[in-house]
């Protein structure tokens, strides 16, 4: 046997946690690639309710945040301090919250703005941000769980803000990227910001026991001695009014469900496809739009006005990656366990679990799919939905007649990408993708009960605003579009150099010596003109291309866009030509500025995912668009609808989702109190109850003979990620 010494004992600890600083949280030596903060440092920057104190959680002395300082945010490093952003590969703390809500933790990157002609920095509102220097250059949003030690991994690469979500590391949740291209060598100033925190609701208590820049990812913590998540994949820490407390509690309120959902029929003056009878144009056998002088509408295959209220993600099942983390659970499937193999699955090499699968065969053994079917349309036709929304079963919609959206699957990619998800535009492997791309409808172009198709979901490149022939220098990666680029300029300055140079305030010898620049600002204002000139040219090519071989194949179905996150640029609307409904996925307590979208595009609208959540059932975090409880749920959905379809541009109005997504976070991370049922297939009283009031009255509403529902319902901070 060997014996160490104290100190190289002591070194050998640091190094198996990799970041955990040890003693009284110091600034530590860089071993092995760590250069660790100096956590009493933090502390002193900040008021004194920020404090290092000893720890039962860590077994050490940890920096303890208090709400206020954690909400204002805390200064972890400044221009002049020790570490270096240029060396090293991760950026990594060790965290602990100890309420039973999620945490959302934002670590802010600042660089010295000084005339950011090119990149705008837009935040998620729309609005443009007016004080440049106070906002962050680029930021992210990491979620953790509650009351669970948890070393979130962010890796430096993604500060080319190429990538817009954090790959999750052992019990990280989502991690998700605002903003644009930073260089570490421009950071001057990082903020960690502790949230939610919204008085006296959420009050979050947290301790931080180290942060570090690493060579390396962590070794992930040794296994819990208590499990956190029980057999039917519920949260063990805290009770709530319909948690299931044994196996034939869920059978008997499942099969309770089942008799319930039986013979439900549609109200008597809706049409076979949801439309009202009450207003009818000219049928043509498919859904169609028309405005008929007061508001937009969608039309049925009968010629009965149509407004689609739908659900995403109706499909059975709602899984989550366990890899790393199966010392979390109480019970997970054996290998070989051929009772519940349909409730495991791969995903890109990470095994899954999807405890809603396993609870239904828990409820009906090897026939509980057909079972899925015949309660989920019995449910849709009691709660009143007429529409089978974005990424759900196509099969339910075909097998029992109901309108659907589709989705179409793989948008025309290209090898070269020229920012974020921007593809190639001018070459040839786009044009040949689009043709592969609209081949897909050839299968639907017949159904009548298709109400359209939506191209794709939320572009990367449109997250922010970013001008798309600027960022094609960031670096100097060749590319057909950047060639034509090049042509466009020769033609604009009728090839005479020395008016490009004198405009763009450049010296070139010729105009193929652009190939090899990069830029990380445009050289002039006139510049960047010009490359928001050719960005619109080279959206109308993105948008152009796929939105001719489609049509080729299919003229039956209407066109429902790119389902946009938000509207961070007038490139957007450049995509929105072609589109027979501009689609966008609005959330809010009131449906987003719409009417405005209408004007510009000329559109009908259609909202394609919205959603509110809450913290006081099942699961730790309220998604996009946060309210209190279950009886604000019902309500923000009331409101929503019904003040949304009093709106003449809106057509359609699609709820974010049919399940709610797992506790351990589903594959990207997300975990969600969203689902109009929860895992163990238990409608949400409050939530359902209103959707069939507001359901039944959106012709009424939409004709103006009712008045749309109207809740003031308290806003909280929303836990995303």
């Amino acid at each position: 046997m060997i014996k160490l010494s104290l100190k190289t004992s002591l070194l050998l600890l640091c190094l198996l946690s990799l970041i955990t600083s040890c003693g009284d949280g110091g600034q530590q030596s860089n071993i092995e690639g760590v250069q660790a903060f100096d956590l009493k440092k933090i502390a002193d920057r900040h008021s004194d309710s920020t404090f290092i104190t000893s720890s039962q959680v860590f077994g050490q002395k940890v920096l303890k945040i208090s709400a206020v300082d954690g909400d204002k945010g805390l200064v972890i490093w400044e221009k002049g301090d020790k570490q270096d952003w240029t060396k090293g590969n991760y950026f990594v703390f060790e965290i602990y919250g100890h309420k039973d809500f999620s945490g959302v933790i934002t670590i802010e990157f600042y660089k010295e703005v000084k005339d950011a002609v090119a990149e705008k920095i837009v935040l998620q509102s729309g609005e443009v941000a007016t004080t440049p220097e106070e906002t962050p250059w680029l930021l992210s949003l990491m979620g953790i769980l509650p009351r669970l030690k948890t070393k979130v991994v962010f890796p430096l690469s993604y500060l080319d803000a190429q990538t817009l979500f954090v790959t999750r590391s052992p019990r990280q949740l989502k991690g998700t990227i605002t903003g644009n291209r930073l260089d570490p060598n421009d950071i001057t100033k990082v903020i960690l910001r502790f949230g939610p925190y919204y008085t006296p609701y959420f009050v979050p208590d947290y301790e931080v026991a180290s942060i570090a820049i690493t060579d390396s990812v962590p070794t992930p913590y040794p296994a819990i001695a208590k499990p956190e998540i029980d057999k039917f994949g519920q949260w063990t820490g805290k009770e709530w009014k319909g948690k299931i407390k044994d196996e034939n509690e869920l059978k008997t309120k499942n099969l309770e469900l089942e008799a319930m959902a039986k013979n439900i029929t549609l109200p008597d003056d809706w049409s076979k496809y949801g439309g009202w009878k009450g207003k009818r144009f000219n049928a043509t056998g498919y859904f169609r739009t028309q405005h008929d002088g007061k508001r937009w509408w969608l039309v049925d295959p009968d010629g009965y006005v149509f407004l689609s209220t739908g659900v995403d993600g109706i499909r059975y099942g709602s899984p989550g990656p366990i890899t790393g983390i199966e010392d979390l659970f109480e019970w997970l499937p054996a290998e070989g366990d051929t009772d519940f193999s349909e409730a495991t699955r791969s995903f890109r090499d990470v095994k899954n679990m999807d405890f809603y699968v396993s609870n239904m065969i828990r409820v009906y053994g090897a026939n509980w799919k057909d079972k899925w079917y015949d309660i989920t349309v019995g449910l849709m036709k009691k709660f009143r939905f007429n529409t089978v929304a974005n990424w759900s079963d196509v099969t339910l919609a075909k097998k029992y007649g109901i309108p659907y959206a589709l989705p179409l699957s793989s948008f025309p990619d290209t090898k070269i990408r020229l920012y974020r998800d921007f593809p190639d535009v001018f070459s040839k492997e786009y044009m040949d993708n689009s043709v592969s791309f609209a081949a897909q409808l050839k299968d639907y172009k017949d159904d009548p009960y298709l109400i359209g198709y939506f191209l794709r979901n939320e572009p990367n490149w449109a997250f922010g605003y970013h001008n798309l022939a600027f960022e094609m220098f960031g670096t100097n990666q060749q590319s057909v579009t950047k060639d034509e680029f090049i042509k466009w300029l020769q033609n604009k300055y009728q090839k005479n150099l020395d008016a490009l140079n004198k405009a763009w305030a450049l010296s070139l010898t010729s105009f193929d010596d652009l190939k090899q620049l990069t830029f990380k600002e445009t050289p002039s204002s006139i510049a960047n003109d010009d490359f928001y000139e050719f960005s619109t040219i080279m959206v109308k090519m993105y948008v152009d291309i796929p939105c001719d071989e489609v049509k080729n194949i299919d003229k039956n179905h209407l066109n429902l866009g790119m389902r946009y996150a938000w509207l961070s640029s007038d490139l957007l609307y450049k995509a929105g030509e072609r589109f027979d409904v501009f689609s966008i996925n609005g959330y809010g307590i009131n449906p987003p500025p719409t009417e405005e979208i209408a004007r510009i595009s000329g559109k009908p609208v259609m909202i394609g995912e919205f959603h509110h959540g809450a913290t006081d059932r099942a699961l730790p975090a309220t998604g996009i668009i946060g309210v209190l409880n279950q009886d604000d749920r019902a309500a923000a959905f009331r409101n929503y609808i019904e003040q949304g379809f009093a709106r003449p541009e809106l057509i359609g109005m699609h709820y974010f989702q049919w399940i709610d997504q797992p506790y351990y976070g589903r594959n990207d991370g997300e975990n969600y109190n969203i689902g109009v049922v929860t895992t163990g297939n238990i409608p949400y009283e409050e939530l359902t109850n209103a959707m069939t009031i507001t359901n039944e009255r959106i012709y009424k509403v939409a004709a103006g003979e009712v008045e749309p529902y109207k809740s003031n319902i308290t806003t909280i901070p929303p836990i995303h990620y």
